[in-house]
């Protein structure tokens, strides 16, 4: 379980821009479950997400992971545990220009010291399960939206994460590619893996993959509709 504790995010603290994106939220998220937060732009559903994958540290509050408390940890342990734990598809994917796919992929699993023969041979596995076999070597910026979305989702499960984390993954795809992305995290959920989807697409949040919606406006959690 994921468990959230009273958490807030304060930026510019004490200046006269202070803004809380985050504000006392607490939640509790069951594992092997696909959870999406909806909200408008601007909600907090991004923060959010940056402070469960362990991207950034709550002004206050604590969160814990597997019941272990991630938001003390030193810098180092937080980064083992997000290379370890989480894996993040971003919303415009952040693929890096001027390297392959497969370099893609490979690139955040090469601090952990692992042969190179081992990681790209994992990497190319992935990149088969996702249809992808024919695009190894294709530059970031020679594939289509389709594509990039695949070698982001392969880049998010190098590492064998438990925990996938997507901000709005879909905001900038046509309604065949969203559901093709559907159907990947169900095929994910199925396997075990926990899914974390910041989306106010009704395609992502109104899908069979999804188990629980928790919305959020104002940095405050304000409801749970019921499942149909």
């Amino acid at each position: 379980m994921i468990d959230i504790r009273n958490v807030s995010k304060v930026f510019n603290a004490g200046r006269p821009n202070e803004f809380t994106a985050i504000a006392g939220v607490s939640l509790h998220l069951t594992f092997r479950e696909a959870t999406i937060l909806k909200g408008p732009s601007g909600s907090g559903k991004t923060t959010l997400l940056s402070l469960i994958g362990c991207m950034t540290r709550p002004t206050s509050g604590r969160i814990f992971v597997d019941n272990r408390e991630i938001t003390s940890l030193p810098e180092r342990f937080l980064t083992g545990i997000r290379r370890s734990t989480f894996g993040f598809i971003f919303q415009r994917f952040n693929l890096l220009r001027g390297f392959t796919a497969l370099e893609n992929v490979i690139a955040p699993a090469l601090p952990e010291g692992e042969k190179y023969s081992s990681l790209k041979k994992r990497a190319i596995n992935i990149l088969g399960m996702l249809d992808l076999d024919n695009r190894y070597d294709a530059k970031a910026e020679w594939l289509s939206g389709g594509e990039a979305q695949r070698v982001a989702i392969a880049r998010a499960l190098i590492n064998n994460p438990s925990i996938v984390i997507a901000d709005e993954p879909t905001a900038h795809l046509d309604e065949k590619l969203s559901g093709e992305f559907i159907a990947i995290m169900e095929i994910l959920k199925k396997e075990g893996k926990t899914i974390i989807i910041a989306s106010h697409d009704p395609l992502v949040y109104e899908s069979t993959l999804t188990d629980r919606i928790v919305v959020i406006r104002h940095g405050e959690v304000v409801g749970e509709p019921a499942r149909p």
